[in-house]
């Protein structure tokens, strides 16, 4: 009876699986913020159509706050190709700011897919994941990216094949694009997956995934078919990452003579805003003959709610060549920091599928736009007393645009001209200083902003730009969060040369390198006679000097006051030679200050300290460093090497950065050096070549740098995996071998030794459990007890003691058996007197009961050796039969005790006869 009824049952659930498993092809799941912790999610599928009995009217979706639900389908709509497009939407609202995963699993793929699970991927279920970061209310709301581009393609062998997921984000967040296996659970990657490429041995040359574009190329598949890939859409703000979604695609490879269409069309572009973009596409076919096309566009510009681009093409397939006319009127709103993508997709006319839907081959052209701010316009100057009054042109071209994109201004002032041509790819400045914002209230006077810069110096030659400032904002009580940061490109470049009425430092050189007896040359210019009027600031004239240690004027001593000089003409005491100094221990600092008649300071000038080198050694290398705080400009510096045969100081590098490697060196070898500085100032009337020297500093090279852990050939291997069941119980061993990193590593030739690190579960600590001494030892012998089961990392260690990375991480399992016999004989022979496993090993527990026919229990243990001596429960010896067991049992893994899926049962004949 009991079969009867069992294996219909059985019948039925294995027919409802078959028909499960026939039908998910690809999808992805987008959100969208309505609320602070609200959002409206889309889980979007294709399925393949013909599967009806494994159509789904709903899914459940794990919300991934402990909840899920099951959301109903809101669009269905066939396509060609046996293409079913699928949308199931539904409103949840989260417990509060986390991140959050979002899955749906649903049973199965569609059979046939070549590279997943074959030759059955319609047992694999069918997984999707997108992670939901909800940010706080002072970063902006978020929705996630919109994918235009279906994750439905179709290509042929021998023809490159390309596709691209059409990203666009409404906030202007970045994007990037990662290879990731397809999901087939929560954390769990397909267990049988293939790389396209690696189906029937050789199916093309490349599979690349462009991460800033999405490009998808694939390089002439040679195996038709369809396959399966996924990759991560990962969405970034201010730099962190804030959501990511998986979009699990299917591509469909036909065998045909079929050469892919062409588009022609202009190069990616940067617009200012304000401006109109108007250009053809051109889709030709080259087969002859020719085949019709179709064209066709999706992008971020085509999608927008205001002023959207438009794209006016003829609908369908049609002779080539096919041409398009894409035009777009762009206004201040559509202003980004990011690039539009637009996606033109000619079809060619090859051949129709069974429902008689045609059926081609696709060529994708992505086009990159980017629309920038205007600049502000006729930025003016002038100079007061000690100020400079800036303004420029009101309104702003941008200044009333929707949504208070706009929100300001910033100001940026720089040393010296810097007349970059200006580039629409690339708004901002380099090589300036920030010294007003978008915070600023900047005054409006005759129809221009203005700002005044009062935090100069005199006698300095300065220069600035202005840009507008966007963002996307969002209020937040009675406060407006600003978020995605966006500047327009920069007003053109003013300057303006302040009154130079006091002196100028001009020099700092170190002469003398010594720790009590160090010298440096201090120099300065004496102020503008023009700018000074000494019909106002008679003399005498006095300068006076003060030193610091260090690189800021702190503690200053007086340390030379030069003679009065009854005229200007005569005032030029401007030379200073400073001696008894510790020029190695540290920079000393400088700056003069200028009397006129009647002991009247006219004011300090801007400070100067020495150049002041350091030197971090590493192997076989010196790292240069120095600092220096002066008023001028160092453009290059040239460093110096002594020369031990010569005792001269050689040339050895020009750069214009404040470090220098000194590479190739021996270890344990002292080298000394110095680094000589030349600047200049941004002023015109002044002297263009400024040199200053550093003090002298020596380094010994020493070997800091960790070897290369062993990268090749490390493998675990046990004598479970190579001897199969006949393994003893005791014998627990895992015997390691790798490479030497001193023969695979270009980088490495001094291991000495390795380190061998051994965790006992997967994800737990690791320990030293041992080394091995002589780099060509390759191998070593781990000694466990009732365990081979662990994660094994080795490092390499050199002459030095510097101790590499780990090695690639290898996690080996035990292979548990637990094997019972069906008789035993308890007759006090001493043979087989006791019901006990084997073989057997790596077991933790179990818990068997053993029951007679009328279903009494007669013994039970946890004891994996058992050892039941034909006993009940009251110790009294049993009579001859037949007995059943149920045995449950705990085998020891990598991850812990785990319980087998299976049940053991069965029956046991217990003979007392001799």
């Amino acid at each position: 009876m009991k079969k009867f009824y069992i294996l219909p049952f059985l019948f039925v659930l294995f027919s409802l699986t078959t028909l499960q498993a026939t039908h998910n092809r690809a999808g992805e799941i987008t959100f969208k913020q309505l609320g602070a912790l609200t959002f409206e999610v889309t889980i979007t599928t294709y399925t393949k159509t013909s599967s009806v009995p494994a159509d789904r009217d709903s899914l459940e979706i794990e919300w991934g706050d402990g909840t899920s639900e099951w959301i109903k389908r809101d669009v269905e709509v066939p396509l060609a190709n046996d293409i079913k497009f699928n949308q199931y939407i539904a409103t949840h609202t989260f417990p509060g700011q986390s991140t959050y995963i979002l899955s749906v699993t649903d049973p199965n793929r569609n059979a046939g897919i070549l590279n997943v699970n074959p030759p059955a991927s319609d047992q694999v279920p069918f997984h999707l994941v997108t992670e939901l970061k909800i940010l706080s209310q002072f970063v902006g709301a978020n929705n996630s990216p919109l994918l235009l581009q279906p994750p439905i393609d179709i290509g042929y062998t021998n023809q490159i094949f390309i596709h691209n997921p059409n990203v666009f984000d409404e906030e202007g967040d970045s994007i990037a694009y990662h290879f990731t296996t397809p999901f087939q659970g929560p954390g769990t990657p397909i267990e049988v997956y293939l790389n396209p490429l690696q189906v029937a041995g050789n199916n093309g040359f490349q599979l690349t995934l462009s991460e800033t574009t999405g490009d998808l190329k694939w390089i002439t598949p040679q195996t038709p078919g369809e396959y399966n890939v996924a990759f991560w859409i990962v969405e970034y703000r201010n730099g962190q990452e804030i959501s990511r979604i998986i979009r699990d695609m299917q591509i469909t490879i036909k065998e045909g003579d079929n050469l892919p269409p062409k588009i022609e069309t202009i190069q990616d572009t940067c617009i200012i805003a304000g401006q109109s973009l108007d250009f053809e596409v051109i889709a030709t076919d080259p087969d002859i003959p020719a085949q019709q096309v179709e064209l066709t566009a999706l992008g971020g510009p085509l999608q927008l709610d205001f002023e959207p681009a438009v794209f006016d093409v003829p609908v369908g397939f049609n002779d080539q060549p096919v041409t398009g006319r894409f035009t777009w009127d762009t206004k201040c709103e559509h202003i980004l920091n990011n690039y539009y993508s637009v996606v033109f997709k000619a079809r060619d006319f090859f051949e129709t599928d069974d429902n008689g839907e045609p059926i081609g081959l696709s060529t994708l052209r992505t086009l990159r736009i980017k629309v920038v701010g205007p600049p502000p316009e006729d930025l003016q100057a002038e100079v007061g007393n000690g100020v400079v009054d800036l303004s420029w042109e009101k309104p702003y071209f941008c200044e009333d645009v929707m949504d208070n994109f706009f929100i300001g201004f910033s100001v940026y002032r720089r040393e010296g001209s810097s007349p970059f041509p200006i580039d629409t790819c690339n708004p901002g400045l380099d090589g300036y200083t920030l010294i007003a914002d978008y915070t600023t209230d900047f005054q409006v006077e005759n129809n221009r902003y203005t700002f005044e810069d009062a935090d100069l110096e005199r006698g300095r030659f300065y220069c600035y730009r202005v840009v507008a400032n966007f963002a996307q904002n969002q209020q937040v009580g009675n406060e407006v969060i600003y978020y995605n940061f966006i500047e327009s490109l920069a007003s053109n470049e003013i300057c303006v040369q302040l009154n130079r009425d006091i002196p100028l430092m001009s020099l700092a050189d170190v002469v003398t390198t010594d720790v009590s007896n160090g010298i440096i040359d201090v120099a300065w210019i004496k102020p503008s006679v023009e700018d000074l009027d000494t019909l106002q600031n008679p003399g005498p004239y006095v300068y006076k000097l003060y030193r610091s240690d260090g690189f800021s004027p702190g503690n200053p001593t007086l340390i030379y006051t030069s003679p009065a000089s009854p005229t200007f003409s005569g005032a030029n005491d401007t030379t200073f030679t400073d001696t008894g100094l510790n020029t190695l221990a540290g920079p000393y600092n400088y700056y003069v200050e200028f009397f006129v008649a009647n002991d009247v300071s006219l004011g300090e000038n801007s400070e100067a300290s020495s150049i002041f080198l350091s030197i971090a050694s590493t192997d076989n290398t010196n790292i240069l460093n120095w600092a220096e705080n002066v008023p001028w400009s160092n453009k290059e510096f040239i460093v110096y090497r002594l020369n031990e045969n010569t005792s001269m100081f050689d040339s050895i590098g020009v750069t214009p950065f404040y470090t220098f490697s000194d590479e190739g060196l021996v270890n344990g070898k002292e080298y000394c050096y110095y680094v000589k500085g030349f600047g200049e100032f941004s002023i015109p009337e002044l002297p263009q070549i400024i040199i200053n020297r550093s003090q002298e500093a020596c380094g010994v090279p020493i070997d800091t740098i960790p070897p290369c852990p062993p990268q090749q050939g490390f493998d675990v291997e046990n004598q479970c995996s190579t001897a199969g069941d006949q393994v003893p119980q005791s014998d627990f061993l895992n015997i390691l071998t790798w490479q030497n990193p001193n023969i695979e590593c270009p980088d490495t030739d001094d291991v000495i030794s390795y380190n061998i690190y051994f965790a006992p579960t997967e994800g737990g600590e690791f320990t030293q459990v041992g080394s091995v001494e002589g780099p060509t030892n390759t191998s070593f012998f781990h000694a466990l007890e009732n365990s081979i089961a662990g994660c094994y990392a080795v490092t390499s260690v050199d002459s030095f003691a510097n101790e590499s990375v780990f090695s690639e991480i290898i996690c080996v399992d035990n292979c548990p058996i637990y094997t019972l016999p069906n008789v035993f004989t308890p007759n006090g022979d001493g043979a087989n007197d006791l019901f006990i496993p084997f073989p057997y090993r790596f077991i933790e527990s179990i818990d068997i009961k053993i029951y007679n026919r009328w279903g009494g229990l007669v013994y039970q243990t946890q004891d994996p050796n058992i050892n039941w001596e034909g006993k009940n429960l009251q110790d009294q010896d049993l009579a001859e039969g037949v007995y059943y067991y149920i045995c449950q049992v705990v085998e020891r893994r990598l991850s812990g005790p785990v319980a087998q899926e299976e049940i053991l049962n069965g029956y046991i004949h217990l003979i007392r006869g001799k």
